[in-house]
């Protein structure tokens, strides 16, 4: 892996300091310039959770990828540059507040003189890592809390709206290893109940708001006005891949 291109591929120069506030930027950039996106699921192509893949497919290629592939590479990156960082497992939480299988998701967790939850790979949650800590903590329009379970445990919600939270996904600091995502990760893209495969998903934030690809449907957020246009052919999706998320097939 090559940190220097990869720090470029998020707008970042060689230029790097661990500490706490570039741990912060490191995240920030990651989110605004690589997109969470399944196209591989859509398109058929198994996908490899092998780090120099991962690296061709995000960074040489100017790719996306889902959970799997974002946190497992960007938890690579954050270990070459110096810091305390490791991949955990988390399980989300669906429309029913019934909750996932364990390594249903990957995040990533960092600690310096703070301990810290880092996702860059969920779609749209959090953009700045998250201190893990008794609170709230806001960020834009969202405000987020950490509580405290049994066993290492955590849970993540998150509200909108500050009339109520919702439990986004429960996370463990326990050690794991990226083999154990293996199984889960083939069933996300091979699944027909898998929301990958039923779902075809591009999503990326930027200073005004949220540029995301639904299906067939083209959703754009700008300071809170919404506005959806449907996707009508290939070549229409091309374009607008090029030209909002940098991704050409």
């Amino acid at each position: 892996m090559d940190t220097i291109n990869y720090l470029r591929r998020i707008n970042l120069s060689s230029k790097t300091v661990v500490n706490d506030d570039f741990l912060k930027k490191l995240h920030l950039n990651h989110v605004l310039n690589v997109p969470f996106e399944n196209f591989d699921i859509h398109y058929q192509r198994p996908i490899s959770l092998e780090l120099e893949c991962l690296y061709e497919k995000v960074v040489v290629n100017f790719r996306g990828g889902f959970c799997y592939e974002l946190n497992y590479l960007f938890n690579a990156l954050l270990c070459r540059l110096g810091y305390n960082s490791r991949i955990i497992s988390a399980r989300i939480y669906g429309e029913r507040e019934e909750v996932g299988p364990e390594y249903d998701h990957m995040a990533i967790f960092v600690e310096t003189d703070k301990k810290y939850l880092l996702d860059v790979g969920f779609g749209d949650l959090f953009i700045k890592p998250l201190e893990i800590r008794h609170g709230f903590q806001v960020e834009d329009d969202k405000i987020f809390k950490i509580e405290s379970l049994a066993n290492n445990e955590f849970l993540l919600s998150m509200s909108s709206d500050q009339s109520g939270f919702v439990k986004k996904y429960t996370f463990s600091l326990d050690q794991v290893g990226i083999d154990d995502f293996f199984d889960i990760c083939l069933d996300k893209q091979t699944n027909p109940s898998s929301y990958f495969v039923k779902n075809t998903v591009c999503t990326l934030p930027n200073k005004f708001g949220r540029v995301t690809i639904f299906n067939d449907k083209l959703v754009i957020k700008k300071k809170g006005v919404k506005i959806t246009n449907l996707i009508t052919n290939q070549i229409q999706l091309s374009e607008i891949l090029k030209l909002k998320f940098n991704i050409q097939f």
